[in-house]
């Protein structure tokens, strides 16, 4: 039990290490297919027994593996196929592949001494279960609006009185030990986060904005559907601010010396000098717009 543990662990983060990277083809462990996992607790188990292995011997390890199940080299990845644009030798990879190697074996000797007995088992039925609510659905959740997506409870476990968001825009804050219910893919956020946050217990039944923890987790009311609508509202009229400056710019860049004057003096009433240059009058006319808004 204690290698698919860690196999999991370490197919999450790879994952994680692809999104970085701008791949975000890899399933989260609990939909992944079987071959994938047993791929990655063979790379486990070479690891426990070979704790000397390099990165490299891991990749060859792991190309070996393929060669026996009959697979070859492919631009892209396709199990269909067996195809696998990593299959050649680790001098070959791309060094963001060859990171993968490194990785992989840091997060198998971080948790080689896990105790292999019976609590492994209940860890990772818990660790799929709560993988799989926040990691199957986040991107379908990422353009859900928030009173209809699932339900994910986040705990704030950091050291300080009380969090507010600063990153995500969410609009959300947190005081300490607080468990908010999100929609997915907010919870997917802020769980990378390992120092601040933590999954809560599971409400499978829970959706936010059609019912509420039976039990509140603090006296606090329970404000999250209305933190996260005032989010999406504010960043809606900040967008739709931005898009109407940037029309008036790209309107500026159409227009000639004598329509930019007249812009300048009807809209701000600015008197621009008519002898200035096009590029020097659509530069005024910028700015005016950026300091004073559209007008």
């Amino acid at each position: 039990m204690k290698s698919l543990l860690i196999a999991a662990i370490a197919h999450q983060i790879n994952a994680a290490y692809c999104e970085s990277l701008g791949d975000d083809s890899q399933p989260a462990w609990a939909d992944a297919p079987d071959w994938q996992k047993q791929s990655a607790m063979v790379g486990v188990e070479m690891h426990l027994a070979n704790p000397d292995a390099t990165p490299e011997q891991s990749h060859e390890s792991w190309l070996a593996q393929k060669t026996v199940e009959g697979w070859k080299y492919g631009k892209v990845k396709d199990a269909d196929k067996k195809e696998h644009p990593c299959f050649m030798p680790y001098a070959d990879l791309p060094q963001a592949q060859k990171s993968k190697d490194y990785l992989f074996r840091a997060v198998v000797h971080a948790l080689k001494d896990v105790p292999d007995d019976s609590s492994i088992k209940e860890a990772v039925a818990q660790y799929q279960k709560q993988l799989g609510s926040v990691m199957a659905r986040s991107g379908a959740a990422a353009s859900q609006d928030p009173n209809v997506a699932a339900a994910v409870a986040v705990q704030y476990i950091g050291r300080r009185e009380e969090w507010r968001d600063s990153i995500y825009d969410t609009g959300l804050y947190f005081v300490q030990n607080q468990t908010r219910y999100l929609p997915a893919e907010v919870a997917r956020k802020l769980l990378q986060h390992q120092d601040q946050f933590a999954m809560g217990e599971p409400e499978p039944e829970v959706e936010i904005g059609l019912a509420k923890p039976k039990e509140p987790t603090n006296e606090l009311t329970d404000d999250t559907l209305d933190l996260l609508k005032k989010a999406q509202e504010s960043k809606k009229v900040e967008e739709t601010t931005l898009n109407e400056v940037q029309d008036a710019i790209d309107s500026i860049n159409r227009m000639d010396k004598a329509a930019i004057v007249n812009f300048a003096h009807e809209k701000y009433q600015q008197n621009l000098n008519k002898r200035s240059n096009l590029d020097a009058l659509r530069q005024q006319a910028t700015q005016l717009i950026n300091q004073f808004g559209v007008v």
